[in-house]
């Protein structure tokens, strides 16, 4: 037991005696490491949002389904539903939700 302690005592002993002999400086001139530069992030595209949650999502969900509903519910039909290349009075699918290019 008195061996394990004299052992730690000059482990700790060395430790400090090593300690004071760490020197933190810097050069005198310019950092020659370059600085990160951080990028801005990249723009927001302006596409538009088209389909049915989106829609939903600006406004009143119910004036959707409202025949009579004042014009600013209104939307293009082209932006919520799908046709058929071949027929084009045929409705084919609803979007839900979508990006137009």
């Amino acid at each position: 037991m008195k061996k394990l302690l004299f052992v730690g005592f000059a482990i700790a002993a060395a430790g400090l005696a090593t300690a004071g002999a760490q020197t933190f400086t810097t050069g005198v001139g310019p950092d020659k490491r370059q600085q990160e530069t951080r990028r801005p992030p990249a723009p927001v595209s302006g596409r538009p949002v088209a389909g049915a949650l989106p829609r939903a999502a600006r406004g009143n969900p119910i004036q959707m389904l409202n025949p009579g509903a004042p014009e600013k519910y209104r939307a293009s039909v082209d932006d919520t539903v799908t046709y058929d290349p071949n027929n084009p009075s045929r409705i084919t699918g609803i979007i839900l939700a979508g990006i137009r290019w």
